[in-house]
């Protein structure tokens, strides 16, 4: 039986054919890893600003929390109300992460986009402020110019994404108004 030249090249395109085949699904899979992994850092990175921008919202509720304070004897007495000038008492860290599991350290706002906030005050004590002070930037408001004497709280709100997978954590000031409590942030 005599052959033909061209019988023997049908096993070597096969097989030419078989190792281009593995070459494009191998950078088919390799494009696709790199898709997903834009995709995953693009999610968390929307999750994040999500988190940031409820940690803002909560901030203002965190705020009328203090506006509605009477006087200052929730702090050191009521979950989530430190007294900072108090030597014996220790502010949980913010960025210890069993701070914001045990519900004894914080205080629970209300849901923003299915997300609760949580809040940690601090009475820092008091601030004397002439007027060419910081804060507030108008002493005129309060009908003096001679030194005044305000008493101020640190706040921490934590919040999380909506994914629950990023946190976020923010700082704020509050100065009570003079003469007394519940009167509002200058």
């Amino acid at each position: 039986m005599i052959r033909k030249p061209t019988d023997r090249q049908k096993g070597a395109v096969l097989l030419l054919s078989l190792v281009i085949l593995l070459v494009l699904t191998l950078l088919a899979v390799s494009g696709m890893q790199g898709s997903i992994m834009q995709e995953r850092m693009a999610t968390a990175q929307r999750d994040g600003v999500q988190a940031l921008e409820i940690a803002e919202t909560a901030l203002a509720e965190a705020e009328s929390i203090l506006d509605g304070l009477s006087d200052l004897s929730a702090f050191g007495s009521t979950n989530g109300f430190y007294d900072g000038t108090d030597p014996d008492v220790t502010v949980p860290s913010p960025f210890d992460s069993s701070t914001w599991s045990d519900s004894d350290n914080y205080v629970k706002g209300t849901k923003i986009n299915g997300v609760e906030p949580a809040f940690i005050f601090e009475y820092k004590g008091k601030v004397t402020l002439d007027s060419e002070g910081e804060l507030p930037r108008d002493m005129s408001q309060y009908s003096s110019s001679e030194t005044s004497d305000f008493d101020y709280a640190r706040i921490l709100v934590r919040t999380t994404g909506p994914s629950g997978l990023s946190a976020r954590i923010l700082e704020g000031f509050y100065v009570f108004q003079p003469g007394g409590l519940g009167g509002g942030n200058p």
